[in-house]
């Protein structure tokens, strides 16, 4: 999958495609080799002149993994989730589950799924629910007993067994909704928020399990916490005002907005002289001293001439080189600058 960035007309907006969409999904027909496949995927609230598009024409090919799912408020992420699972209907476009339509009784099979807000009967006790779930699921008695004590202690919910979901935690709810969506052995775990809720112990402990779960299952996981997201997936969808603006690897993503930075950090032996020297050939646009570390920030005018100059500048002044390289930008800070720019 390949990079690519939803721009305005605006040269200001100067994010590069690194390679086209070539084969577009649209183009795709063989959509059973795809976890959850969309084509033209929409959804519109309302009629006439107060119709609000809520999402518009996203296209997705997911392969199994564990994928993120990424975009401000309102973005319409869980817009997209609600139509994924069959939960509300869809405006235009088409959805497949392994190529099986969304909504259908087979692609339902297929998933597990929390939603951002779960409901429960808060008078039943965490394996109570979850043997109700079972049920529901046409599971046998004999192997759902089994399934809810294995649930149960993944979830490390044995201390809270004999209470009341009434009375657990925002956390706990969590948990056992995370579990009532494990309970038939889905091949796509859907996830809308999931650590909502929860203490940064508690964030942590449900990460590496989201993560052991991915080794069984395909996860598409939807989170406002870009740092979570970062330490769990390989792969992202960014969505904003319900349009897919971005689509590829974390790493490449990373790479790639490396890449087009002209920022430098710089670390010597003698940074002030460092500084000095740059600024007599002009060969810089700005240089200083960051106050956090004492290295040099910096940006050239011309990176490749830059890159050229300064080691013949740190070797005829006999300066020591430390470091030289190009920050790598957390996946927070892209997501916000990509935004922004996209507002």
């Amino acid at each position: 999958m390949s990079i690519y960035f939803v721009s305005n007309d605006n040269p200001d907006f100067h994010y590069f495609i690194i390679k086209s969409w070539r084969k577009s999904l649209t183009e795709i027909k063989d959509n059973k080799s795809y976890e959850i496949w969309t084509q033209n995927l929409s959804k519109v609230y309302g009629r006439g002149g107060k119709q609000l598009k809520a999402v518009d024409s996203i296209n997705i090919a997911l392969e199994p993994g564990i994928h993120g799912f990424l975009g401000p408020n309102g973005a319409g992420k869980t817009t997209t989730i609600n139509m994924l699972v069959g939960a509300i209907s869809v405006s235009a476009g088409m959805a497949r589950i392994r190529g099986y339509k969304i909504g259908s009784i087979k692609s339902r099979r297929l998933l597990g799924f929390l939603p951002q807000d779960p409901s429960f009967y808060n008078n039943m006790t965490g394996p109570q629910y979850l043997l109700y779930m079972a049920q529901l699921n046409g599971i046998k008695r004999s192997i759902a007993t089994q399934k809810v004590k294995e649930l149960i202690k993944f979830m490390d919910l044995e201390s809270a067994k004999d209470r009341k979901i009434g009375k657990y935690s925002g956390g706990m709810k969590q948990k056992i909704g995370i579990a009532a969506a494990l309970i038939h052995d889905p091949q796509i775990l859907i996830l809308d928020e999931p650590t909502a809720n929860l203490d940064p112990i508690g964030r942590a402990d449900l990460i590496l399990k989201i993560k052991q779960l991915s080794q069984k299952m395909s996860v598409f996981v939807s989170s406002h916490i870009l740092s979570e997201i970062e330490q769990m997936c390989k792969h992202v969808f960014m969505i904003n005002k319900g349009k897919l603006i971005l689509a590829d690897s974390i790493k490449n993503i990373k790479e790639m907005y490396s890449a087009s930075s002209n920022m430098f950090i710089l670390d010597t032996d003698s940074n002030d002289r460092v500084i000095q020297l740059l600024k007599e050939k002009e060969s810089v646009n700005s240089a200083w001293i960051r106050e956090s570390d004492g290295k040099v920030s910096l940006i050239p005018f011309d990176n490749c001439d830059f890159q050229l100059l300064l080691p013949k500048i740190l070797a005829h002044n006999n300066i020591k080189l430390k470091g030289f390289f190009q920050e790598e930008s957390s996946l927070q800070d892209i997501f916000i600058d990509i935004i922004e720019r996209d507002q």
